[in-house]
C-alpha cells in the first residue's frame, strides 16, 4: 500500500496580501488626511488623533478577525518596569552620540549655529504653534508663532481697514509693525497684509479692529489648528504647557500607534514570511525583515512630509526593531521611539 501523500506546506500569499493591505491603508489615510487638513478646517485638528486610530485599529482587529493573538505579535502590556528599563540602558547607551550627531547635522548641514542663551523652555501656548496650511479665508485674521517669532496676518473684505495694537514687555517690530507709546506696537494696513514681530516678556496682548469695528474673536484664528480665539483682545501667556502636551502627544499618539503597526503587526508578519534569525547584540533577529519593516517605515513617513531628509528614520528604525525582539514586545521601543522624538524637538531650540 503506497504512502499518503505529504501535504502541500500553506501558501504564503494571504499573508502577504494581507500585510501590504494594511500597509496599503496606512498610506492612504496619512497621505489623504495630509492633504485634506490644507483645505478642511477640522480635518487639521485630527490628524493625529485619526492616524492614530489607524494604525492601531487595523492589526489588532485584523489578527482579531484571522484569530490571531495581538499578544503573539508583541502587543502587550507584559513586564513593564523590565521593558522601562532596558529602554532606559538603550537611551544611556546611544542618546549621548545622537546628540553628536544631532549637532554635526544642525551645524554642518543646515548651516545653523548653536544658540544655547536664546533656548528657552517657556513657550507660547500650544494652539499658537507654526503656521497654518490652508490658505486664509476672506475675513480672518491668522495670529501664530514660527521662526522665533510672532505672525499677524490678515485678509479682509476690500475696502476694509485692518488695525491692531499689540501690548506687553519685549516688545519689538520685525515687519511691517511700527512702535508706538509707550513700548506697544501698532499695525496699520489695508484689506491684505502681514507683519511680524518679536515679544520677549512672558506675555503680550493683541486687540485687533477691521473696518473700525472690533474684530469678532471667531475671525481670529490661532496656529496650525485655525482654532478661533476666545476673545478679542486675546492674550497669550509663556508657560510649559506645551512641553507636557508634547509628551503625550508624541507618546500616545505618534509612538505607540506606530510601535503596534510597524514594530508590532508588521515586522512580526515579515519575519515568518522573509529571512532567517542571527543573533545582533545577544538578541535573535531577523535581518532582514528588520531592514524591510524600517524601509517601509521611511516611506510612510515620507508619505506625510515629502522630503528625503525624512528617509533618515530608517536608522533610529533599526534600533526600534532589535528592541522589539530584546524585550518581546512593543513597550521598549515605544519608550525609546517617544524619547528620541522628543529629544529632538527639544534640542532644536538651541539652535540659531
Amino acid at each position: 500500500m503506497s504512502a499518503s501523500p505529504t501535504p502541500a506546506p500553506p501558501t504564503p500569499a494571504r499573508p502577504w496580501r494581507e500585510l501590504w493591505l494594511l500597509y496599503g491603508i496606512t498610506l492612504l489615510v496619512t497621505g489623504g488626511l495630509t492633504v485634506l487638513q490644507a483645505n478642511v478646517a477640522w480635518v487639521r485638528g485630527y490628524t493625529l488623533v485619526l492616524v492614530a486610530a489607524t494604525f492601531l485599529y487595523l492589526p489588532i482587529e485584523t489578527l482579531h478577525r484571522t484569530g490571531q493573538r495581538p499578544a503573539d505579535f508583541g502587543i502587550h502590556r507584559r513586564r513593564p518596569l523590565k521593558s522601562l528599563g532596558f529602554a532606559l540602558l538603550v537611551m544611556l547607551v546611544t542618546l549621548p552620540p545622537y546628540l553628536v550627531g544631532f549637532h554635526v547635522w544642525q551645524t554642518d548641514w543646515l548651516g545653523r549655529t548653536a544658540a544655547p542663551a536664546e533656548a528657552r523652555f517657556e513657550r507660547w501656548p500650544v494652539e499658537l504653534h507654526d503656521a497654518p496650511r490652508a490658505p486664509i479665508a476672506s475675513g480672518e485674521v491668522r495670529l501664530y508663532s514660527a521662526d522665533r517669532r510672532l505672525w499677524l496676518r490678515w485678509r479682509l473684505p476690500a475696502g476694509q481697514r485692518f488695525e491692531a495694537r499689540i501690548t506687553g514687555e519685549g516688545l519689538a517690530p520685525r515687519t511691517g509693525a511700527i512702535m508706538g507709546d509707550g513700548g506697544a506696537l501698532r499695525v496699520e494696513g489695508r484689506s491684505d497684509g502681514q507683519v511680524t514681530f518679536a515679544a520677549e516678556g512672558p506675555a503680550f496682548e493683541v486687540a485687533i479692529e477691521a473696518g473700525g469695528d472690533r474684530l469678532p474673536p471667531e475671525r481670529l484664528k490661532l496656529g496650525t489648528g485655525s482654532v478661533s480665539a476666545p476673545d478679542n483682545p486675546y492674550r497669550a501667556e509663556r508657560g510649559i504647557g506645551w512641553l507636557l502636551n508634547l509628551i503625550l502627544v508624541q507618546l500616545l499618539l505618534v509612538a505607540l500607534p506606530e510601535e503596534v503597526f510597524y514594530r508590532g503587526y508588521l515586522q512580526t508578519r515579515l519575519d515568518g514570511l522573509i529571512g532567517r534569525d542571527v543573533k545582533v547584540l545577544g538578541v535573535e533577529v531577523n535581518l532582514l525583515s528588520l531592514v524591510a519593516t524600517s524601509a517601509l517605515f521611511a516611506i510612510g513617513h515620507v508619505i506625510t512630509v515629502p522630503s528625503p531628509h525624512r528617509l533618515a528614520v530608517f536608522f533610529p528604525s533599526l534600533i526600534f526593531g532589535w528592541m522589539r525582539r530584546a524585550t518581546g514586545g512593543v513597550i521598549a521601543p515605544t519608550l525609546y521611539h517617544a524619547a528620541c522624538n522628543l529629544l529632538v524637538e527639544v534640542a532644536v531650540l538651541y539652535y540659531a
